[in-house]
């Protein structure tokens, strides 16, 4: 069942030596596979923000609109199973649905 409200998918990434250790051909088919991954499942990026030299945790935040939870839990799978991506990247993940700003503080 598709959910009517987007997943909001924020996540926050450190690139580990293992990542850069690899051919830039690897880096490239790496990133290339990713995307597609992204782009199959119906992400929508709605923001990354380049932290390297900024942020000492940090090297890139990002928040994404998924289509449906079911997208969220294939995208879980394909980093884990296919990508490997734990092996190359530090991460953390935090789902949520959006919610408007607009009357925040409002009276």
């Amino acid at each position: 069942m598709k959910n009517n409200n987007p997943i909001i998918r924020l996540f926050f990434a450190r690139m580990k030596p293992e990542f850069f250790q690899l051919s830039e051909e690897d880096r490239r088919q790496f990133m290339t596979r990713d995307r597609a991954n992204l782009d199959a499942l119906g992400m929508k990026a709605i923001s990354m923000v380049d932290c390297t030299g900024r942020d000492e945790e940090w090297d890139y935040i990002g928040v994404e609109s998924w289509p449906s939870m079911e997208a969220v839990k294939e995208r879980e799978r394909f980093e884990r199973e296919e990508l490997r991506i734990s092996r190359y990247v530090d991460y953390k993940v935090h789902l949520g649905v959006e919610q408007s700003f607009e009357d925040y503080g409002q009276q």
